[in-house]
């Protein structure tokens, strides 16, 4: 049975849920840098709409496809404040959560958008009541924790379309997250102390962080990610893209994503 799809482009978010019943647990998906809601994990949400009943992990889950305007966003703590109204909403079964009760949540995110799930498990007072003890997982790929040379080179303006008539590149916003992935950026430097200082003397509880590394990629490399002592990592061989991709070629499709969302309990 293939589940109810609602997309809203003007809002910038996607959301598959079953049609026979109520799930209890909300994966919320995060894009990164000129990614977007639905593009960044290629079929992805096509083949949830398709195929996660038919699956005994899959099934127990809806989806939401969370997006934003990269010129748009200044730091990292606005994509936070993204996902907590997300989850805030779902929570207080709030419009188009109103048949569900959710009490479990994962957080996927790509890029720049695990540096938004960074900053949102360290700003206590940011999070919804109650989500630090829904969180089940963070699933992270391709995280820039450490900045990206290409951010300093000017690289990543090679990714940055024209918006609204200008280059996003001129845009207050979008120049200011620039900076902010930087290599040894004032932001960065401080995600990296509320990370290590949220781990240990911080309150409330969170699920298992787990990162997902490219071998291949050449966005973010390979370097050394922050050590949160509850986290995991794998390596992958795709690249910064590649690796969140998914080609919907039917029921058995593989892919990084699909496999860590299999995973969730």
């Amino acid at each position: 049975m293939a589940r109810e799809f609602f997309d809203r482009q003007k809002e910038h978010w996607a959301y598959v849920r079953r049609r026979d019943l109520a799930n209890e647990g909300l994966v919320i998906f995060v894009h990164g840098f000129r990614g977007s809601y639905l593009s960044t994990w290629g079929e992805l949400a096509n083949y949830l709409t398709e195929h996660a009943d038919s699956d005994l992990n899959l099934a127990k889950w809806d989806y939401l496809f969370v997006g934003y305007e990269t010129y748009s966003i200044g730091t990292f703590m606005a994509i936070a404040q993204i996902i907590a109204s997300q989850w805030e909403k779902a929570a207080k079964q709030d419009p188009p959560f109103e048949r569900n009760a959710y009490k479990d949540l994962a957080i996927f995110a790509h890029s720049l958008g695990t540096l938004g799930v960074r900053q949102l498990l360290c700003a206590i007072s940011l999070q919804p009541q109650g989500m630090a003890d829904a969180l089940r997982k963070a699933v992270l790929f391709g995280s820039p924790l450490n900045g990206s040379h290409l951010a300093g080179l000017g690289g990543l303006g090679r990714f940055v379309d024209f918006a609204k008539g200008k280059p996003a590149s001129l845009m207050p916003g979008s120049f200011r997250i620039l900076d902010a992935l930087k290599p040894e950026n004032p932001e960065l430097e401080m995600l990296h102390v509320w990370s290590k200082t949220i781990r240990t003397h911080g309150k409330g509880k969170f699920g298992p962080t787990r990162i997902i590394l490219g071998a291949d990629d050449h966005v973010v490399g390979r370097s050394t990610m922050v050590s949160w002592e509850d986290n995991s990592e794998c390596t992958t061989s795709m690249d910064h893209r590649a690796m969140v991709k998914v080609a919907n070629a039917g029921a058995n499709t593989q892919g990084a994503v699909i496999d860590e969302l299999r995973a969730l309990r």
